[in-house]
């Protein structure tokens, strides 16, 4: 929980991801849901602090993936808005989309497994409607401190928000921190947008970064943080090798990989 800001910032350990909730005289902000099975860990975690989940005033989809859209339906059944962009919530559209849901389901459960967590469900809904569009450069609806990044690379549809007020960068899953080692999601499926995208954040000026994966990085390391992103730029440039590259082909069935 971190409170030097206008707004606190807190940081719940979901099935696989990080969640971030920012608590403001608003409400609190969402920053992704995480999987299906995180509902439950947000909602007691807003009760055993005397809130509620219906203080959840806006959830941001930064992706469709397992770990980050997966409670949207249960925020949807809750009537809480829910914002994201036209091309995330159409990733897994077609005959293509409906495989590789059913196999990017089945890969979050082998990264929670891999982490040794317990089998918990993190079967989700492939399409929703948000309520709110949201486009490059937009500030969000009910805290227009924050802004929309266009970040594709790891999909074609990601997107980063950034307080610039106050310096805060929330990436989502552009940067991955590992056993402390900083690492590019798996996958990235348009390497040369991912470049794109990196270049766009390194240009920023931030001091904290809420990292979907790897916590929260604080004013002592940011330094550190921008030199990652220059070594994962010139690793992209030179002609990166992946991580788990025998999975890759199990991840080319969305449409928009072969737009």
């Amino acid at each position: 929980m971190m409170s030097e800001y206008s707004f606190t910032i807190h940081e719940i350990k979901g099935y696989i991801s990080s969640l971030y909730l920012i608590e403001t005289a608003m409400g609190f902000l969402l920053l992704d849901g995480g999987c299906a099975s995180d509902f439950a860990r947000l909602k007691n975690y807003l009760e055993r602090n005397g809130r509620r989940i219906e203080d959840i005033k806006l959830i941001v989809v930064t992706h469709m993936h397992p770990d980050h859209a997966g409670t949207v339906r249960h925020f949807k059944k809750e009537n809480i808005p829910v914002a994201s962009t036209e091309g995330a919530y159409r990733w897994y559209r077609g005959v293509g989309g409906f495989i590789q849901h059913k196999i990017d389901t089945f890969l979050a459960w082998f990264s929670a497994k891999r982490k040794s967590q317990n089998f918990e469900s993190v079967w989700y809904s492939r399409v929703f409607t948000p309520d709110y569009v949201l486009k490059d450069g937009d500030t969000l609806p009910i805290f227009p401190d924050w802004r929309i990044l266009f970040t594709p690379g790891h999909t074609l549809y990601d997107i980063s928000l950034f307080n610039e007020k106050e310096g805060v960068l929330y990436p989502a899953d552009l940067v991955l921190r590992l056993e402390d080692k900083f690492v590019l999601p798996f996958p990235v499926l348009f390497p040369s947008r991912m470049i794109a995208s990196l270049e766009k954040i390194k240009k920023l000026t931030f001091k904290t970064v809420l990292l979907a994966h790897g916590g929260i990085i604080g004013k002592d390391r940011v330094d550190e943080f921008k030199d990652v992103l220059e070594r994962l730029i010139k690793e992209l440039k030179m002609g990166w090798r992946p991580r788990f590259k025998f999975l890759y082909p199990f991840c080319l069935f969305v449409h928009d990989k072969w737009r």
